[in-house]
């Protein structure tokens, strides 16, 4: 008996094969490199990587049920980004609540329909297998009102949810989770998820008190190609210039933004720590505005917290790099958040829990986080 789960996404579809002791069987991606199909898998400890078809990408659920034909799957749970205000939990999907998910995908347009839309063709394939949800927005909905509201008019919350709901939460609880088993007694954490999408939550005894991300994963953090916060007068009068409609401005705040935009070629951090060191100007600029960002939302969540019991670094950029982990705590030192240089310096793409904080330091821990294998443990006993 197995379990499987799919993390679909725009441009990669992402699954993992876990037994009933949550040991990885098979690890798979399906990635749209531009137009080049390629699947990448991970089987018995060995890695292939082949290019496929675009119908086979587009019928990704065959592909996948083809790569796991040896086990018995008998459940399938699935990352959505979005539930809304009405799907907070974990939940056993039918016909009404994947429609009820269709009607709300506006609100993560790049994010929830090739999920639904994955999960619609597994459903035609094998229609029997139990099918489970788990939503990123699911860990904020404890989050206090005064934290999630916008100072908006009432009413627009009222009629048409307008509320910060925050992402990667399936991520933050799983690092959190992680974090008891080694500091059990950490009641105040900051979870740092940095990757190509970013974002930073405060939590107090298990519950989230708030996110870096609002209403969109727009919002916070700069990221790859993403701003963070911005002013919106500032998107108003650009757009008012550049006569660019709302989706073409919403395309350049999603995809040509953050990293990418300010340093005007890569939103790749390996290459901006490379080129900031021959003396690249913008390169410098992008890495000390994502740190600053950083440090401030720390800063402040220490604040809301009055005090942290320890902070978690994890995903892509903040396990990959020990040159932003240094910088980060740099300017940090007045909240006792130390590094030990000689623990974190050559530290690259950490695969393993690894804590990084001097001794008198308030506790740091790198946790790589994992998703699936979170999604995989909340649904075995379901």
């Amino acid at each position: 008996m197995a379990i499987l789960v799919i993390n679909a996404g725009s441009v990669t579809i992402k699954y993992k094969l876990f037994d009933d002791d949550f040991s990885c069987l098979i690890s798979g991606v399906l990635d749209n490199k531009k137009g080049r199909f390629v699947s990448e898998l991970i089987k018995s400890n060995i890695k292939y990587e082949w290019e496929i078809s675009k119908e086979q990408f587009d019928n990704a659920p065959e592909l996948i049920l083809n790569e796991c034909k040896d086990y018995k799957i008998n459940k399938i749970g699935f990352r959505i980004v979005h539930g809304g205000d009405k799907y907070t939990e974990d939940i056993l999907l039918n016909d009404k609540i994947i429609s009820d998910l269709e009607k709300i995908s506006a609100l993560a347009p790049l994010h929830n329909p090739p999920a639904i839309k994955i999960i619609k063709k597994f459903k035609s394939i094998i229609p029997d297998t139990p099918f489970y949800a788990l939503f990123d927005t699911g860990f904020y909905s404890k989050m206090p009102e005064k934290a999630f509201m916008y100072a908006l008019p009432y009413e627009y919350y009222q009629l048409y949810k307008v509320r910060r709901y925050g992402f990667h939460g399936i991520s933050h609880n799983y690092l959190y989770n992680e974090l008891k088993k080694i500091e059990p007694n950490a009641k105040k954490v900051i979870s740092c998820h940095l990757g190509g999408g970013a974002s930073i939550s405060a939590i107090n005894d298990g519950i989230c008190i708030d996110t870096s991300i609002g209403f969109t994963p727009q919002e916070g953090l700069i990221m790859a190609t993403r701003p963070g916060d911005v002013d919106d007068g500032a998107v108003q009068y650009l757009q008012s210039i550049t006569k660019f409609n709302d989706e073409e401005f919403a395309k350049i705040q999603n995809e040509k933004s953050g990293l990418l935009g300010i340093s005007g070629y890569t939103s790749d951090m390996r290459t901006l720590l490379e080129d900031s060191d021959k003396g690249n100007s913008r390169a410098k600029l992008a890495i000390d505005m994502y740190i600053y960002r950083i440090q401030k939302y720390i800063s402040a969540y220490i604040g809301l917290l009055n005090g942290v019991d320890a902070i978690i670094i994890s995903a892509g950029v903040g396990a990959g790099s020990d040159i932003i982990r240094e910088k980060i705590f740099k300017d940090l030192s007045y909240f006792n958040l130390l590094i030990d240089k000689e623990i974190n310096t050559g530290k690259i793409n950490v695969s393993y829990n690894l804590k990084i904080s001097s001794f008198a330091s308030v506790p740091i821990w790198i946790i790589p986080t994992n998703e699936e294998l979170h999604i995989a443990k909340e649904i075995k006993d379901k």
